[in-house]
């Protein structure tokens, strides 16, 4: 799944390639540097997110950010420098060993982490050694790691009935597993990958009728791709479409499956 997370407006975002021994478990780690004035934009795409200001204002903390439902905005009053990393899903679980399900449109203090870097640079080197102590050894439960891969290869776009079947257990189980893991269940968490899918189709083909889109999204008609993508991104589609998703795109460093 190609994921568009966040809009900037007024702030640059630097990416720096996860080493091979966080490949699995992260994206890309990234500096975002913010103007006074400035703002970002977040859009539910799944997964969570480690990030502390650098240096540090008053009290330091690391804070990983729970899965995201509805979009989320943040203004800046004065130029920040921030620091972080997008986890893949499940893995959030794996580091906290909260169940995801409590986290969703929440944030968490990580006090474990090394709390006061100086630099940027410092601060990307003391997550990335947190990370990969915490992950040694570690893998997403084996049918959370099949629902997702079968979700993204899919689009978003199976019934749950089908996608329980492929991964051998009852749709309440997975159910349960999904939520423990990545916050939502199977359901909301397809939603959740057809919206990053028509958010990538609307990058690749801007002018495409929105009734193609919902018929290539696996929506039923056009109103119910409007009433997702309005619950995920807090936009019509027509006017996400002209306005925000190549935006979104600019944040991607690479593809998460």
């Amino acid at each position: 799944m190609t994921i568009s997370t966040t809009c900037l407006d007024r702030a640059s975002i630097e990416f720096h390639p996860a080493p091979d021994a966080l490949k699995p478990f992260t994206g890309c780690f990234w500096i975002l540097s913010a103007e006074a004035g400035a703002t970002i934009r977040l859009v539910p795409d799944g997964t969570v997110a480690i990030a502390l200001e650098v240096p540090p204002r008053g009290r330091p903390a690391w804070q990983l950010r729970g899965p995201l439902l509805r979009p989320a905005e943040r203004r800046f009053a004065a130029p920040t420098t921030t620091v972080g990393v997008r986890l893949r899903p499940g893995v959030g679980f794996l580091v906290t060993g909260v169940p995801a399900h409590t986290l969703v449109d929440r944030s968490i203090d990580l006090a474990s982490i090394d709390s006061a870097p100086e630099t940027a640079a410092d601060a990307i080197d003391g997550l990335q050694r947190w990370l990969i102590d915490r992950l040694r050894g570690a893998t997403v439960h084996p049918l959370v790691a099949a629902a997702l891969r079968e979700l993204s290869a899919e689009g978003g776009a199976i019934p749950i009935p089908n996608l329980s079947a492929r991964c051998g257990v009852t749709a309440r189980h997975l159910h349960r597993l999904m939520r423990r893991w990545v916050g939502y269940g199977p359901k909301r968490y397809a939603a959740i990958v057809r919206f990053q899918s028509t958010l990538g189709r609307m990058e690749e083909a801007p002018g495409q009728p929105a009734a193609a889109l919902a018929s290539d999204g696996g929506y039923f008609d056009q109103a119910h791709l409007a009433l997702e993508v309005g619950r995920f991104a807090g936009a019509t589609p027509g006017r996400l479409r002209a306005q925000a998703a190549s935006d979104l795109s600019k944040t991607r460093c690479d593809d998460l499956p």
